[in-house]
């Protein structure tokens, strides 16, 4: 039988389904799991096909429970390399960003890790890249109505999908939170990731229209009611978090039900003093380079991108940025095929 690495919490849950708990409910009652939690952990075990989950619940498959430690050379390499986590929604890439972002990675970073994508497979996955397949999250849309809908909120989609990493593929410790739009421009160690960066004030984006300013107001609102800061840590840079203390902040915060800009709220709550090197991804910016227009100047982006460590584009700005990331980038990474 091929040997399967489980966590405290997922043997927790397989025992829990083998002894004739079939909801989440019951599972959650019986183990004190979160019930947050205990979804994805059950995603996790069918992925890993212990146990199958249909109309009427969840049911063990007819096999014996595995034993963690019979691999320790597994856990071990795991546990030697850090977790790269990747939430994705393949509606809102422009193009093939994550490609480039993969290659970015394999080219620059420069400590072994290993890939998470949570969320939509694209076709093209190696079997380098652990994928985790997850539904966009749906939740109330905040409209002081009688009757509010149910909508993908991002924020609420992306805390969803990064608890559901943390529990399934058994996460500890400090992990590498990043984005398919995300490319490192040159050598790049952990050091640099752990460096805190802010963008100013979530009041500050609050002021504007659109669902992720009204996100950014009540993060701010949230994080004002119990006395902390309310710093911007959304700087579309790849930032380092520790997987259990995020779990909790998820949980405290009921993060996957609410449309709260996560990362602000983490670090926020876990680093209340922290002095965070401020980042604007503009014409003064030293660290990061934003390209959100077609239009910017080929002579502007060859000299961020000579200069700066990170660069961040959105869909507008994919036509200016596609050209250079294509010459740096020319080869495929492992985590093609």
């Amino acid at each position: 039988m091929e040997v399967v690495n489980l966590s405290e919490k997922e043997q927790l849950v397989l025992q829990s389904v083998a002894s004739g708990l079939i909801t989440a409910e019951a599972i959650s009652e019986k183990t004190e799991l979160n019930i947050k939690s205990v979804h994805p952990l059950i995603t996790g075990l069918v992925k890993k096909g212990l146990v199958v989950k249909d109309e009427q619940g969840v049911k063990p498959l007819e096999m014996p429970v595995p034993d963690l430690n019979t691999n320790q050379e597994n856990l071990i390499e795991q546990s030697a390399s850090i977790a790269v986590v990747i939430p994705y929604l393949k509606t809102e890439a422009a193009a093939d960003e994550l490609k480039f972002a993969l290659r970015s990675f394999e080219k620059n970073f420069k400590e072994e890790f290993r890939v998470i994508v949570v969320g939509d497979q694209e076709d093209w996955f190696s079997d380098q890249v652990i994928h985790l397949p997850l539904e966009p999250k749906l939740i109330k849309e905040v409209c002081y109505c009688p009757s509010p809908s149910l909508i993908r909120n991002p924020q609420a989609d992306v805390s969803h999908k990064i608890l559901a990493a943390i529990v399934s593929e058994s996460i500890e410790g400090d992990f590498i939170l990043s984005n398919d739009d995300i490319i490192l421009l040159g050598e790049t160690s952990l050091a640099d990731l752990a460096s805190l960066k802010a963008a100013g004030q979530l009041k500050d984006v609050a002021k504007k229209s659109g669902l992720y300013s009204e996100n950014a107001l009540l993060t701010a609102k949230v994080l004002e009611k119990k006395g902390l800061p309310t710093v911007r840590y959304g700087t579309h840079t790849p930032m380092i978090l520790d997987a259990e203390k995020l779990v909790e902040v998820i949980e405290k915060y009921d993060a996957t039900e609410h449309g709260y800009l996560l990362t602000s709220l983490y670090y926020n709550e876990v680093y209340p003093n922290a002095r965070p090197v401020q980042v604007s991804g503009g014409a003064g910016d030293a660290i990061l380079a934003s390209v959100y227009r077609a239009d910017v100047p080929v002579e502007v982006i060859d000299t961020a991108i000579k200069t700066r460590k990170f660069l961040n584009f959105d869909s507008k700005g994919w036509p200016a940025v596609a050209p250079f990331l294509n010459s740096l980038f020319p080869d495929k990474s492992k985590f093609e095929l």
